[in-house]
């Protein structure tokens, strides 16, 4: 539960501690137990007591402002009450004092109804009997009192004495308060109603050191988190006229973050401990992790250190290092346990009830995956176990369903901790993909229906170090064939044009007649055959992450039966090719443009086209418009295109080739060695 007032602004207590916890705990910063005292009380009092306007009240301050004086809430919408319940009834010990108003009846021999006031002399007055001194007695004394004195008047009769209206009395309420000032209050009213009335402690007041102060002595210390943590309210006494109630500036605070049932920031009171604190925070959570609490200080207000520690050390052995001292500042933060379960295996795919199942020495697949858990589209004679072996690669082991039901040995496997056990479809038994490069654990992955990149991915433990997933190339096999057709049509339909061309051309940059364009038209041929051969079909453009943001991307696309990703090593270099004086490769320097590459390999030919020129990203994608105001990335390929006399014919091809290469994923040092020609 976060302990805030809404929209209420953070303390410089609360601020100074927002600095250093992660975003997702900030709502958690914020000061305990003070909004108890933000409900509008001194209008609810003024109102339900029948006292008029209190002194802040007459200027409209706190209405006005909409000033709390709590530090946060826990859900209580009333707040503390401002004023006593004057129709409870009043103890014997409730001493009299002017104003009180008393009603006693009479019955027996005399019978009569009278209601007396003490007046400013602290006395009443009963008619044939005479004043009577009762300031300063009790209840119980003073009804005491009026009996003896009635009868030595009248005989053989019977009282009974109440208390009707109560008098007001005046109290101070001075200090760290959002409206210090006197205040007029019923004479039931408590230390925590007048505090009540004057908006309660500001964010620099102390909560656990409240004063009563009586004729300049003190009278108790009262503690506010006993009241709220404890229910004790045994110090919280009845006021006196002209009592002051002061509370001095806070002490030293400190946080509980994280895992905690009620994480806060809390007072400190004399010397407290790591116990005591996780006691405030009404313990650890069910989430929380007890052998590693942390620690989070200021070292001589010259640096801040953690200091990890096992409460549960302390616990169970009284340890006294596992129970550290908190200081002034210090952020004592839970963290959450390891929310894996080890102790079950996974069943996954085509059954009535997937899901884990908890995991029992010398369990089986029969007692796992019983004939009751079959479906009519249930695969029987191939299921998978995938199992991580202690190398942490990943073993996986099929078997026959139906011949393990049916009592085989070699069929029901025993289980593991851990193991997956996937069951296909009639319809599409034993589906799988490749992961390779720079993965975690390469390898060949069973799917199962549904599987999406993510979850493969996480099995295969996520990525190396150094793996470039901006370059990562995922290929399907239906892609792939759409593809190849394509390029058989460009191809063809290329080799006609090139036929009726070298009719048509009488001369070009190569030659200055037919037999230099022959051999411009054979060199073209041979590239289409080089292009045919060596090109990798099949791509899907995606944005590659880590599996946790990867999950509800367009790029977390639906795995299919033969799908590939391969992810590279993290590239150092640009690749230049096209109308250059010597394409390859350039080291990668930040910041740089296309200019500076294009110049590390010689510069461009005459022939080049340098307004054409565009950029092929990692991911296949391509960049033709300012080009030269883009800033290069590693594993970018910087694309020239020719223009020369004949570039109606030469650059068309050429452009449509990097294109469809570029769309292929074919290896950029593949492309390289095309163009070098």
């Amino acid at each position: 539960m976060v302990d805030c007032v809404p929209n209420e602004p953070l303390s410089a207590i609360e601020a100074a501690f927002e600095k250093f916890v992660p975003v997702e705990f900030s709502p958690q910063v914020r000061q305990f137990g003070y909004s108890i005292f933000a409900a509008g009380a001194a209008t609810a009092y003024s109102t339900a007591a029948g006292i008029g306007a209190l002194p802040f009240q007459q200027y409209g301050q706190y209405g006005q402002s909409g000033v709390y004086g709590g530090y946060g809430g826990y859900g209580w919408p009333g707040g503390v009450s401002t004023s006593p319940n004057e129709s409870t009834p009043v103890n014997s010990s409730y001493v009299l004092g002017p104003g009180d108003e008393l009603t006693i009846y009479i019955w027996g021999r005399v019978e009569s109804v009278l209601n007396v006031q003490v007046d400013r002399n602290g006395e009443i007055f009963i008619p044939n009997v005479g004043t009577i001194k009762v300031w300063g007695l009790t209840f119980a004394k003073a009804e005491e009192l009026i009996r003896d004195q009635i009868a030595r008047v009248f005989t053989g009769f019977r009282t009974s004495i109440t208390l009707g209206r109560l008098r007001s009395i005046r109290v101070w309420v001075i200090g760290d308060v959002v409206q210090p000032g006197a205040l007029d209050v019923s004479s039931l009213s408590t230390i925590t109603n007048v505090l009540s009335l004057a908006g309660g402690p500001t964010k620099q007041g102390s909560l656990r050191r409240i004063r009563l102060m009586r004729n300049n002595q003190l009278v108790t210390e009262f503690d506010f988190y006993d009241f709220l943590m404890k229910g004790d309210k045994s110090k919280d006494l009845r006021l006196e006229a002209e009592d002051t109630v002061f509370v001095p500036p806070i002490g030293p605070v400190a946080a509980a973050i994280g895992d905690f049932k009620r994480p806060a920031i809390y007072e400190l009171k004399g010397e407290t401990r790591a116990a005591e604190l996780v006691e405030m925070a009404g313990g650890l959570a069910p989430s929380g992790y007890v052998p590693r609490l942390q620690i989070q200080r200021f070292n001589a207000n010259t640096g801040r250190e953690a200091l990890d520690f096992n409460l549960l050390d302390f616990q169970q052995r009284g340890t006294s290092d596992s129970n550290p001292i908190i200081r002034d500042g210090d952020l004592l933060r839970a963290f959450p346990v390891d929310p894996r379960l080890y102790n079950v295996v996974l069943l996954e795919g085509f059954v009535r009830q997937p899901g884990y199942y908890e995991y029992r020495p010398g369990m089986r697949v029969t007692d796992l995956v019983t004939q009751t858990s079959a479906i009519p589209e249930t695969y029987l004679d191939r299921a998978e176990i995938i199992r991580l072996k202690p190398d942490q690669t990943t073993e996986i082991i099929s078997f026959n369903l139906r011949d393990a039901w049916a009592g085989k040995p070699e069929a029901n496997i025993e289980l593991q901790r851990l193991d997956r056990v996937i069951i296909g479809s009639e319809y599409q038994p034993g589906a799988s993909v490749i992961l390779s490069g720079y993965v975690k654990r390469p390898g060949r992955y069973a799917i199962y229906n549904g599987e999406r990149l993510s979850s493969v991915i996480e099995r295969a433990g996520g990525f190396q170090p150094d793996a470039f997933l901006l370059g990562a190339v995922f290929t399907r096999d239906s892609v792939r064939q759409i593809e190849r057709a394509q390029v058989e049509k460009f191809v063809a339909i290329t080799n006609e044009n090139l036929i009726a061309e070298s009719a048509a051309l009488a001369a070009s940059y190569y030659g200055g007649g037919p037999g230099a364009q022959a051999a411009l038209a054979d060199v073209r041929r041979d590239l289409l055959r080089t292009l045919t051969s060596a090109i990798a079909l099949g791509r899907l453009t995606i944005h590659l992450d880590e599996p946790s943001k990867l999950k509800g991307t367009p790029s977390d696309i639906y795995l299919l039966n033969g799908d590939s990703l391969y992810v590279p090593q993290f590239p150092s270099s640009v690749l230049v090719i096209g109308a250059v004086r010597n394409s390859g490769s350039v080291l990668f320097k930040t910041d740089e443009t296309i200019d500076y590459y294009v110049t590390k390999v010689g510069g461009s030919r005459p022939e080049a086209d340098m307004d054409q020129v565009y950029i092929v990203k990692a991911d296949g994608s391509a960049v033709a418009s300012f080009v030269k105001l883009r800033k290069i990335e590693p594993g970018d390929a910087v694309v020239v295109p020719f223009s020369l006399e004949g570039k109606i014919l030469w650059t068309p091809f050429i452009k449509d080739l990097i294109t469809i290469i570029a769309q292929a994923a074919i290896p950029i040092g593949v492309i390289g060695g095309l163009l070098r020609h």
